[in-house]
This record gives structure tokens, C-alpha cells and sequence, in this order.
């Protein structure tokens, strides 16, 4: 897996970088390395053939996943590169035989699209709506979100109505994808395809996604099957109470997924202005010193929260990183 502990922290952005638009292309696909050098390679072309910089490749062995991040000024050379990996990753990757810890909907799971000044938020979106024709031509149904969007829906009530979170009660979701949709597709076919899937592509202000690992002991006579249902139970109520939705932190959407011998609380930061890498991760200790954890994990049972790591990049290195084209 490749992780970044801690924000990059770079030089404020220049007026030429903050005018940069950017597009994260995550793949359902993270551990099969010769698939993933071939998606990479064209990912890597695409960033020399043009002014677009690939600014992160974030491969994630445990949830089968991985994400490509793209920057550049000129949003049709960063429609391009995105689609190009889009297309390669259709090619050599099949939903029926992905399986995985980390929800996904499609082959080119999801597509996020940002302004890293907010100027260009209409831009954005003008992004997203371009990537998500370009998958429509592939075969893809698409549904936008956020400022793409006519009907303004957002990313998570979309993957609720999708059946996104579907195999959260095991912790891990394989083979085909059923969608449980209840709306209406804005690109691609009426019919989801089972080799490729769906795809959602919106455009918002930049999230920081970031995760905090909780480390479960239990007692020597619970197999691997229980510890794992209860160690996802804990993990389910620690995030549900980090969450918004849940009461906890304004502007973080979390959620519980199996990592390796860990569960990890999966965040999403819709604005660290307002609710920042550090308020997830003391919201996350001060949550697990409160519950009871002997209800969970049996009388022997004990809980550790490590410390969290974030799986992108910030605006100001994106701007760094365009600054060097």
C-alpha cells in the first residue's frame, strides 16, 4: 500500500495553480500487480503527453483499490488522462471477479472532480459532466452528483440508493453488482452491466479522505469469523457517532470497512476548515474510551486506535505539483 501519514504540507498556492482543476479516478482494482502496471503505465503516459500532472497513485492492497489523481489547468487535457485510464481500466478489469473490503458499484467505481479555487467550482462540474459522457460512450452508466448534477443529489445518497453498502454486514462485497438504484442514469445504458458495472461522477469542493485504523485483542477461544463480526459492530459504532449523519463531527461522512487484521474508521472530509485531520482523530479516541468494550469484544476483548493516515494529496501540493509542469 502506498500512504501518506500526514497532510503534505507545501508553499501556499500560486494564482497560475489555483486556477487548476483536478480529477480523482478510483479502480476496483488494488492487487493484481501486473493489471495495475498496465493501468499505471498509461496513467503516467497521459501525464507526459500533456500539461496534466498525475499528482497521486494510491494502491490499496486490503480494500482492492486504487486511486489515480489528476491536475492540470486546461480541464479537457484532464478529461483525457482520466478517460484514458477510465478505458484501460474497462479493458483489463471484471466486476463478476473483483472481491473486496471496500464498497464499490463499478470497474471505474467513482470519478470526484474539484477546483482547487472555488471560482471554478462551476468548471468542475463542467469536468465531471465531460468524464461522465466520455464513460457513457464506453458502455458505463453514469449518474453525477454535486455541482454536476441537475437534481443536486450527493455522493452518499446516491451510494445508499445504489446498494452501495449492501455487504456491510460481512465486511466484503465480490462478484456481480445488483443496484437497488431508484434513479434515473445521465449517461450510458438504462441497464447496469455486470462486467462493468455503474459509475458516479460529480464535482465538489476538495475532500480529504482520511482513515484511522482501530487494532482489535480477543479472547484465545473466538474464532476468526466472530472476531471479525464483532470487531465490524465496534467499528460500525465508533464511526457512526465520528459521522455527521450520526451526530458526531459537521462535514465528515464515515464509515466502518475490514483492513487486513484491522477495521478502520474510512472518513470523508468534506471541509477541514471545519472539521480537520485532528478532530477525526481525537473524535475517534475520546469515542472509543466511552463505550463499553467488554459489550463488544467479550470480557477479554481490548480495542487500540492508532493513528490515522490520509490517502491524497492537499490543494497546496496539487498547486506545487502544477507549479512544475
Amino acid at each position: 500500500n502506498r500512504r501518506d501519514t500526514t497532510p503534505h504540507e507545501t508553499p501556499s498556492m500560486t494564482s497560475a495553480a489555483r486556477a487548476a482543476l483536478a480529477a480523482v479516478v478510483y479502480v476496483s482494482e488494488g492487487r493484481n500487480a501486473v493489471v495495475l502496471d498496465k493501468i499505471e503505465a498509461i496513467a503516467r503516459k497521459a501525464s507526459t503527453t500533456r500539461p496534466v500532472a498525475l499528482v497521486n497513485i494510491f494502491r490499496d492492497v486490503e480494500y482492492n483499490r486504487t486511486g489515480f489523481t489528476f491536475a492540470g489547468r486546461d480541464a479537457n487535457d484532464v478529461t483525457r488522462s482520466a478517460l484514458e485510464v477510465a478505458s484501460a481500466s474497462l479493458r483489463v478489469v471484471d466486476l463478476r471477479e473483483h472481491a473486496a473490503t471496500h464498497p464499490r458499484v463499478g470497474v471505474v467505481d467513482h470519478v470526484s472532480c474539484h477546483a482547487l479555487d472555488a471560482g471554478r467550482r462551476a468548471d468542475a462540474a463542467e469536468l465531471a459532466r465531460e468524464i461522465g459522457a466520455g464513460l457513457g460512450s464506453f458502455g458505463v452508466p453514469v449518474k453525477l452528483y454535486g455541482d454536476a448534477a441537475s437534481d443536486g443529489v450527493g455522493l452518499d445518497e446516491i451510494r445508499r440508493r445504489s446498494g452501495y453498502f449492501s455487504g456491510a454486514a460481512s465486511g466484503t462485497w465480490r462478484g456481480e453488482f445488483v443496484a437497488e438504484r431508484g434513479f434515473a442514469f445521465d449517461y450510458g445504458p438504462d441497464v447496469v452491466p455486470e462486467r462493468e458495472g455503474l459509475a458516479m461522477v460529480g464535482a465538489v469542493p476538495w475532500v480529504c479522505n482520511y482513515n484511522v485504523p482501530l487494532v482489535f485483542t480477543f479472547g484465545v477461544s473466538m474464532d476468526a469469523e466472530q472476531r471479525l463480526k464483532r470487531a465490524m459492530s465496534f467499528g460500525r459504532a465508533v464511526a457512526k457517532r465520528v459521522s455527521q449523519r450520526g451526530g458526531g463531527l459537521q462535514s465528515v461522512q464515515s464509515m466502518a470497512l475490514p483492513h487486513g487484521d484491522k477495521v478502520e474508521v474510512a472518513c470523508n472530509l468534506l471541509d477541514v476548515h471545519v472539521s480537520s485531520t485532528e478532530d477525526v482523530q481525537r473524535a475517534t479516541e475520546n469515542i472509543v474510551a466511552t463505550i463499553d468494550v467488554r459489550e463488544f469484544l467479550g470480557e477479554l476483548g481490548g480495542v487500540r486506535v492508532e493513528r490515522g493516515y490520509v490517502t491524497n494529496q492537499t490543494p497546496e501540493s496539487i498547486s506545487a505539483a502544477i507549479d512544475a509542469l
